[in-house]
């Protein structure tokens, strides 16, 4: 049975918090918690879910995680357990929209990472969406640094794909407004993932053997969409 294309999303949340360990030392570190939704198909706008319509989340995490001992929130204070609790609250307190298509929360300790060389090219570009409530800040004109990348394991078994997109977007994309760039298109990142899957279709750089293709595009530091064709 052919797979149907699916959109991802991804949302960091840090926190600096510290845990107290049974020996009755404390072990301290940046946290983050990312948390991953997917559907195989949008909202209207362009959607997986509105970044915005995390913020409860964030807010929690402000006000009982950050500059705290976890231990007085978390019953299980490893990451795993962090993770389960925060899991917990989304389904608790978000709307059930968000819960439906919730597929993980993950949670790391350190700095993190940028990625690989060799798997991603930037570009500077502006856009406004259409479509949303009055007043949302993404319906104003605003730019974005976006970074568009591919798995590394991909990046051997496309050869030229980096060198090729950075090709085009420093050509087409780089300085641009994306919504007369990409005539047509809402410019949301589960939209430009699923364009850019598309291009490189197109060219027979990716995806020619049949093989599954994730193309992510991340407008900020602490947020990502994916398209898998």
């Amino acid at each position: 049975m052919r797979k149907l294309p699916l959109f991802r999303i991804g949302k960091n949340f840090r926190f600096e918090a510290t845990r107290r360990l049974d020996d009755g030392t404390y072990d301290g570190h940046s946290f983050t918690a990312e948390v991953v939704l997917s559907s195989p198909v949008l909202s209207p706008e362009g959607f997986v879910v509105d970044f915005g319509d995390l913020a409860p989340l964030k807010q929690y995490i402000d006000s009982v995680l950050d500059h705290q001992i976890l231990n007085a929130a978390v019953r299980n204070t490893s990451n795993e357990g962090i993770a389960e609790h925060l899991t917990g609250w989304v389904r608790d307190n978000l709307p059930a929209d968000i819960v439906s298509v919730l597929e993980s929360v993950q949670v790391r300790t350190g700095r993190l990472q940028p990625p690989r060389l060799a798997s991603f090219a930037a570009f500077e570009a502006s856009h406004h969406l259409h479509g949303l409530r009055e007043g949302h800040p993404c319906g104003r004109l605003h730019g974005h640094s976006y970074v568009l990348s591919m798995p590394v394991s991909a990046v051997p078994r496309f050869g030229d794909v980096p060198v090729v997109l950075r090709n085009y977007l420093h050509s087409t994309m780089h300085g641009s407004v994306l919504n007369e760039a990409i005539p047509g298109v809402n410019p949301t990142s589960e939209h430009l993932a699923r364009y850019f899957s598309q291009w490189l279709a197109d060219r027979c750089l990716s995806g020619g053997d049949g093989s599954e293709v994730c193309v992510r595009v991340s407008e900020t530091e602490t947020s990502w969409a994916e398209y898998t064709r």
